[in-house]
């Protein structure tokens, strides 16, 4: 199986719902691989590597599967694109006169073996990654199984779900399924946005996610609800 984890836009949980699926399936003796092919804002060289970057964070997570059968040890996994400047990966390419390829990503993801292949982008669905691609272009491009929008329950939820969801149709992307994850600020708007995404017709959500460490039992249960919806995917 391979997942695809975008978002409504950046900073919005993926990489906390990305981290609780993969452990999610670790505690069920399923082996999950988590990848951030690009990441902006992480220093780009030298022998230290930031263990609080997403991809750092997503390959903590990828070894707990392993620790549990202490069968091998921890090595950190860069992501294939990495940029110091915390700006859109296709401005943060460009400042480091380089260009972010597609078809390299595609390789770099298929060299990982597992039976559960969990795939972060950089930003919002539609970044830009260059002059004429997109993170939906590099969705596409993955052919994953599944495509899961994470989204933050906060006020303006309502609009960025309906222009996620109805532009990735226009552009041909199957109805990917849909997460909530609890923002850092809550609002008057947080824990309602659920149920009125599904009363106007908008998306129905599969889970909403605290905002609490992934072996959190909240956690584990939101987690739990994604992964029966993707493994009936491939049933």
């Amino acid at each position: 199986m391979r997942l695809l984890v975008v978002g409504t836009g950046t900073g919005v949980g993926k990489t906390h719902v990305a981290c609780t699926l993969i452990e999610t399936w670790a505690a069920r003796g399923v082996e999950a691989v988590g990848l951030k092919p690009i990441e902006t804002g992480v220093e780009a060289g030298g022998e230290s590597w930031d263990a609080t970057s997403d991809q750092s964070r997503l390959w903590a997570s990828s070894q707990t599967f392993h620790v549990k059968r202490a069968s091998t040890s921890f090595h950190v996994k860069r992501p294939l694109y990495a940029f110091s400047d915390l700006v859109s990966p296709h401005l943060a390419a460009r400042r480091a006169g380089t260009s972010i390829e597609l078809r390299a990503i595609d390789r770099w993801v298929g060299e990982h073996r597992a039976p559960v292949v969990v795939v972060e982008t950089a930003g919002g669905l539609f970044s830009p990654l260059g002059e004429r691609a997109t993170n939906l272009d590099l969705v596409i491009a993955l052919a994953p199984t599944a495509v899961l929008l994470v989204a933050p329950d906060r006020l303006g939820v309502l609009h960025d779900v309906t222009a996620s969801l109805g532009l990735a149709s226009a552009r041909g992307l199957p109805t990917p399924g849909l997460v909530l994850s609890a923002p850092g600020l809550p609002d008057a708007s947080t824990g309602s946005n659920g149920p009125e995404l599904a009363r106007l017709g908008i998306a129905m959500p599969i889970a909403e996610f605290p905002r609490r460490d992934p072996s959190d039992a909240a956690s584990r249960a939101a987690a739990l609800l994604v992964v029966d919806w993707a493994e009936r995917l491939v049933r």
